[in-house]
Order: structure tokens, then C-alpha cells, then sequence
């Protein structure tokens, strides 16, 4: 089984109001976090010297604000330290503003093996930006796309909907400007108020939580209508592809393979153990700069707690593989779960061949309510 790497770089010239991932906007610390993570590197290979690597993910924080030199530098050490397949996914998520600053860049990165760039337009409106405190316009948005396709044709986006105040109106506006771009890729989110952003403190504040619908149904039909009907796939609860484009790396996590994740905040999940790096650079470089590895905790897996992984993962894109399930677990799915996945046929929720039980687009929309009818 071939794996997937994700590295964490976790740099941001601030903080956005709805973002809970780690970070730290103290950029000088940037080049001490280069040279730990080489080291990271060379360590995390000799701890699994038997794993085959077959996509990169450079995600954040904002990974565009590394160099071209450092990037080069990275990739290289992860050639030489670990087993990469031919023509692995290398996939870099970028900030538009920082795709402007320096288009030379994307030139640059194509040379030392990168193919992917996600970039994180989030709207092509300006008063949604504003909203979301993202520091590019609308017009950044668009200009970055157009330079990051001169350099690279797997291009993404990644969009956020269900915003306070959107229209549908405003959804088809940010739809139609990836479309006039013919992106392969994108990501669409409802924005979501994770507990301790800025975003949901603010709410709490002035009272706002009654009026939120993350989950607001007539928008969700609306993409999904929109980017089907030009010829993107629906292969992932928030994910969008043409043919052939779908991310092998994020499939990593939907299908329940394995994963080593290198940076501070990073997760891994390896021989059906995760690992969890710690959520400081200060931590993580000290850690390094004295030969151990950054962790800061791992988990043996239960039984149950892997199949209730196995299930919170596998529902949002290709479902139950019959066979990866019998070797995962020693048991048949259709035996174990006979009465629900009936009921959910019944009601057209999901179907069934003889590789794969998955979920229908109406079961789609109400993945993670059905999963939790799997867990124990």
C-alpha cells in the first residue's frame, strides 16, 4: 500500500477570524523551522524505513510563504531519505496574495518537482473577503488563478460558502469565475464556527449563534448541481474534480491509508497507530535540534475506535470497500452492518456493487449523520 506524506508549515502573516488550524505569524522563525524539518525528515524515514511514498502535501498555515530554495531543499531531502513512487502528487497550498508578490515563483516550483497548487481564493467578492479577513481582493483571487495555470495545469481552488447574508446569486458568482477559469479541482466548504476562532468568540459576543446555518441545504444542492453540470465529479462530501484530477493525497485520508505527518500540529497515522506532533515551532525545533522525534503524544487503536475511524473517513468519498474491510477487521461488512445498509439502500441513500457500499449524492448531503448510525 503505497502512503502519503503532509507537511505542516505553519506560517501566516495573520491569523483569519474562522481559522482553527495551528499557526504562528512570527516569520522569522522560518528558516530555524526549514532546517528542523530536514532533520524531522531524515528521522521519520529511519523510524519507517518500509513506507512507500506516493504523494506530497505541503498544507497550513501558508505554505507559499516558504521560498522556492527552501521548497527545493525539502524535496530533496524527502527524495532522498524516503521510497517515492514515479511521478508522485507534490502539492503546494498557496495564498493568492503571496501567488502576485512573485510569480517567478510558480516557475521555479514546477522545476523542482511540484504539480499540484491549491490556492485559497475563498470568494472572488470583495465584501466576502472582508468578512472572512483575508488579505487579497476579489480581482486577487482571479489574477492568481490565471498565474498559477501559465505554470501548472492541476490547478485547485478551494472556496467557502454559507457565509452570513450570502445569496445564491453570490455562490453562481464565485462558481462561474472557476468555471471562465476551467480549474480541474475544487474545494468547497460551508463555513463552519469552530469553538475558540475569533469568528465564533465574536458571535457568542453579540448574541449571532441562533442565526447560523452551517448546514443550509439549498446552497449545498446548488453547487453540487452547478459543478456537475460542467462535467466536475462529486467524489468527496466537499471535494469537486474533472476526470482524472481527483487529489491522491486527500484520498489518503477518505480511504483510509496511511499517512506521515511532519511539522508542528501534525497528525500521522501509521500500522494503525496516530501519532500527534506538537502544537508549538519553539517546541518542535528544540525538540529536533536535540535528535528526538517532535511528539507529542500516540494513540494504540482499539478495535472499536479503529472501525469508528475507519467509517468517519471512508463515508465522505468512496465508502466501504468490501474486501479493504474483511482484511482491516477479520469480518464481512454486508454480516455486520445487514439491517442498516438495507434501510439505507431502501431509502436511496446509498448503493452497493460487489467492491464498494457508498453513499449516494442524497446520502451525501447527510454523511455525517448516517455515520454516526456506524459508530460505537
Amino acid at each position: 500500500m503505497n502512503s502519503g506524506i503532509y507537511i505542516h508549515i505553519p506560517f501566516c502573516h495573520r491569523r483569519c477570524t474562522y481559522c482553527d488550524f495551528y499557526l504562528t505569524t512570527n516569520l522569522n522563525l522560518i528558516d530555524k523551522f526549514v532546517d528542523a524539518l530536514l532533520i524531522e525528515i531524515e528521522l521519520s524515514a529511519s523510524r519507517y524505513p518500509d513506507f512507500i511514498v506516493d504523494t506530497i502535501f505541503f498544507g497550513g498555515g501558508t505554505p507559499s510563504l516558504l521560498s522556492s530554495e527552501q521548497f527545493d531543499r525539502i524535496i530533496k531531502a524527502l527524495l532522498n531519505n524516503f521510497k517515492i513512487q514515479n511521478n508522485p502528487e507534490i502539492t503546494i497550498e498557496c495564498n493568492p496574495e503571496d501567488i502576485i508578490a512573485d510569480g517567478n515563483k510558480f516557475s521555479e516550483l514546477s522545476k523542482i518537482g511540484a504539480n499540484r497548487i491549491s490556492v485559497g481564493v475563498q470568494s472572488f467578492i470583495d465584501d466576502e473577503l472582508k468578512f472572512l479577513t483575508r488579505m487579497h481582493s476579489g480581482n486577487d483571487s482571479y489574477k492568481s488563478l490565471e498565474i498559477a495555470k501559465k505554470y501548472f495545469w492541476n490547478v485547485s481552488a478551494d472556496l467557502i460558502y454559507s457565509l452570513k447574508s450570502q445569496k445564491l446569486t453570490d455562490i453562481d458568482y464565485n462558481l462561474n469565475k472557476i468555471l471562465e477559469l476551467d480549474l480541474q479541482h475544487v474545494s468547497a466548504y460551508t463555513l463552519i464556527l469552530e469553538k475558540g476562532t475569533l469568528l465564533y468568540k465574536e458571535y457568542v459576543s453579540k448574541n449571532l449563534l441562533k442565526f447560523v446555518d452551517e448546514d443550509n441545504p439549498v446552497f449545498y444542492e446548488f453547487v453540487n448541481k452547478t459543478l456537475k453540470e460542467n462535467n466536475f465529479e462529486h467524489y468527496e462530501v466537499s471535494n469537486y474534480a474533472k476526470e482524472g484530477y481527483q487529489s491522491r493525497h486527500n484520498l489518503k485520508y477518505w480511504n483510509f491509508d496511511y499517512y506521515l505527518g511532519l511539522g508542528p500540529s501534525a497528525h500521522s497515522f501509521v500500522h494503525n497507530k496516530r501519532y500527534f506532533n506538537v502544537k508549538s515551532v519553539t517546541k518542535y525545533i528544540d525538540s529536533i535540534n536535540n535528535n528526538i522525534l517532535p511528539l507529542e503524544s500516540e494513540e494504540n487503536l482499539s478495535a472499536d475506535q479503529l472501525r469508528n475511524d475507519y467509517f468517519i473517513s471512508v463515508f465522505r468519498s468512496n465508502g466501504v470497500n468490501l474486501q479493504k474491510y474483511n482484511k482491516l477487521f477479520g469480518t464481512s461488512f454486508l454480516n455486520d452492518y445487514a439491517s442498516v445498509t438495507e434501510r439505507l439502500i431502501n431509502m436511496n441513500y446509498a448503493v452497493i456493487d460487489e467492491l464498494n457500499f457508498k453513499l449516494t449524492e442524497k446520502g451525501f448531503a447527510l454523511a455525517d449523520e448516517i455515520t454516526l448510525g456506524f459508530l460505537k
